[in-house]
């Protein structure tokens, strides 16, 4: 009232305007500094709330990895979100019986209950924490809400959602899930590849068979993709190796990356002289993965190779051969004829010797 008197009492108007906008200011930056102080207090104080969830959480999670606790403290509402956080931290890194006693302790807990009220949330990092926490503890009541969510164009959303169904029902999801598999290009290829190692070898095989059955011959090379860090029967080996006779180079190289044993190595074996430089590529880095001695002959021609890149890869891989040492590389930088091959094997050793300085 002082103040509005006091403005009041001012006569000259550009002196009026310049007091009040002063005044305005200084309420607007005290109102801000309060919000600040405020915001500052809650933050602190519900931090404070989080660490004693932890203190009291970690240790009782942590003894489920050897048995299930004689007394488990209850849960405090104010502790729910440090507890589901926790729980699927936990989840993540376990295996076998510690994942059922986790699970047991969920359902007492009623972690299901929280994770529903997450799932209806706007806020995305609590739809995520929800759609993983339901699909580790496979409950089948939120099916059709995951099916739903698997056509979301939020990639780590959708594909969330599809590991929560490979976690409810592998078997009924990888039916689901095939056309996805080869149509979300938007997945990244690691993270499809871990969904897929969700699944049984079995199911796992007759995905795979399925999708190479109704795919285009566009997608062929994107499911070829998964093959490498997937475990997969003889039967689709095979099916590689004779893909890996296509005259598409997409394919090809696909196959030869995807190679793992005896079959696939002849296969990069017999694309080393291809006029495709990718595909030498892709050939130079299977030999490092899977070569015998009888291949450093050939990596050492690749050495020669018209395309840098090849040549590098060819001399990295002849570097991470197991039985080739460094000595036994510099006898070869000796005998090479090419100056090509000498100055990019020189550029490897000295990579070498530098890492293992």
């Amino acid at each position: 009232m002082v103040l509005f008197s006091a403005l009041n009492s001012i006569s000259d108007p550009v002196l009026f305007y310049l007091t009040s906008g002063v005044a305005a200011i200084t309420a607007l930056v005290i109102l801000m500094l309060m919000q600040v102080i405020i915001f500052r207090i809650v933050g602190v104080y519900k931090k404070r709330i989080d660490d004693r969830a932890r203190q009291l959480w970690r240790p009782v999670l942590a003894k489920l990895m050897v048995t299930y606790p004689d007394e488990v403290p209850e849960l405090k509402r104010m502790h729910r979100h440090v507890f589901l956080t926790e729980w699927n931290r936990l989840y993540s890194l376990v295996r076998g019986d510690a994942r059922a006693r986790l699970q047991i302790l969920a359902h007492h807990k009623q972690l299901n209950r929280i994770a529903y009220r997450y799932f209806e949330s706007s806020n995305m990092r609590y739809q995520l924490q929800a759609v993983v926490t339901l699909g580790r503890m496979q409950d089948f009541s939120v099916w059709n809400k995951l099916v739903d969510l698997v056509h979301n164009e939020h990639s780590i959303l959708s594909l969330s959602a599809a590991q929560a169904l490979v976690d409810i029902d592998s078997k009924a999801a990888m039916q689901f899930l095939v056309h996805h598999i080869i149509k979300r290009r938007d997945w990244p290829t690691a993270r499809v590849a871990m969904l897929l190692h969700s699944a049984k070898p079995s199911e796992l095989s007759e995905l795979l068979q399925r999708a190479f059955n109704i795919a285009k011959h566009d997608d062929i090379p994107h499911i070829l993709s998964f093959l490498g860090s997937s475990h997969f029967d003889p039967a689709l080996k095979q099916l590689c190796i004779k893909l890996g006779q296509s005259h598409d180079s997409r394919i090809i190289a696909a196959c030869i990356d995807a190679a793992n044993d005896a079959d696939g190595l002849q296969l990069a074996r017999q694309h080393a002289e291809h006029p495709e430089w990718f595909i030498r590529l892709h050939v130079a880095h299977t030999l490092g993965r899977l070569g015998a001695p009888e291949d450093i002959d050939l990596l050492v021609k690749l050495m020669s190779d018209p395309e840098w890149w090849v040549r590098y890869r060819s001399a990295q891989s002849l570097a991470k051969l197991p039985f080739v040492s460094v000595d036994h590389l510099k006898q070869l930088y000796h005998e090479l004829g090419d100056r090509y091959a000498r100055d990019i094997l020189q550029q490897v050793i000295s990579e070498q010797q530098w890492s293992n300085a």
